[in-house]
């Protein structure tokens, strides 16, 4: 069993039910009951994935059966606990944090923090022990069972390979391998372009004799050429005339060319002088 498309069932019933919540809640007004609403919207999105999206012996969500995952318990198992426990947590933070409990705050308060502590920490324990296991089909073959969070693990809500019938989770394999394939093009292709620029091209002085070739043809185009500054290429603004190749700077250029001691049309470097065209 893959544990990618384990954790992909996850984010696409999450992705689900968002989806379904914003529409809802752009429609109506649930500021009152927001967690009723909810809970309520989920319970209908579940019912019809398991009623229409049947498994032999297991249980299976919209997602788990986009991603080929199904899961070897009752639905009403797999409604605890995909749904129902979520609402549940949310109600007694709720009662926790309002304040109605007098003297008797500071002890749920703390009571709240320490299993929510615990909790934490078994679900980081629990994920290590996700990720190390080998992607087996639990007891049907014959290796360790993983479970998706601690939550799961105590109503023993484990994965197995969803029966493919050739629609939903060919549909998801399709796509993972679609996208494989997208990537393995685009690495292709780069590892081409780079054997070309830093292998082939470089070894051999292409790119080296280009640049020069390049070097040599401005170079001529700018001593060709009296309507062009040889250093910004524009039209020479108050020109000067450097004496080693009669190029035309302007003012500003060729008071840079001469403290940097260099002719940017004819390379020369050594006494350099210039003197106004008019």
């Amino acid at each position: 069993m893959s544990r990618v498309a384990q954790l992909d069932s996850i984010a696409l019933d999450k992705e689900l039910y968002g989806q379904f919540w914003s529409e809802f809640n752009g429609a109506f007004n649930t500021d009152g009951y927001k967690e009723e609403w909810e809970l309520v919207l989920k319970s209908v999105v579940f019912v019809c994935a398991t009623r229409f999206l049947r498994q032999e012996g297991s249980s299976c969500t919209y997602g788990s059966a986009l991603s080929g995952v199904a899961f070897q318990c009752r639905k009403r198992t797999l409604y605890v606990v995909t749904v129902l426990a979520g609402y549940v947590w949310k109600k007694i933070t709720h009662c926790v944090f309002d304040g109605s409990q007098g003297a008797r705050q500071v002890m749920w308060l703390k009571l709240y923090k320490w299993i929510n502590m615990m909790y934490h920490g078994c679900d980081v324990t629990n994920f290590l022990r996700f990720l190390a296991a080998e992607g087996t089909e639990g007891a049907q073959g014959g290796g360790a069972r993983s479970f998706l969070s601690p939550l799961y693990r105590v109503f023993n809500v484990y994965s197995t390979r969803l029966v493919d019938d050739g629609s939903a989770s060919g549909f998801y394999s399709s796509s993972v391998f679609a996208g494989l394939e997208y990537q393995n093009r685009q690495l292709l292709w780069n590892a081409l372009l780079e054997l070309f620029s830093k292998t082939l091209l470089t070894r051999r002085g292409l790119l080296a004799s280009a640049k020069r070739q390049g070097q040599r043809q401005r170079q001529r185009q700018r001593r060709e050429s009296k309507t062009v500054c040889s250093h910004c290429d524009r039209f020479p603004t108050n020109p000067y005339e450097m004496a080693c190749c009669r190029a035309n700077y302007c003012y500003v250029c060729v008071v840079k060319a001469l403290e940097w001691s260099m002719c940017d049309a004819c390379g020369a470097s050594k006494r350099l002088a210039a003197a106004p065209v008019y």
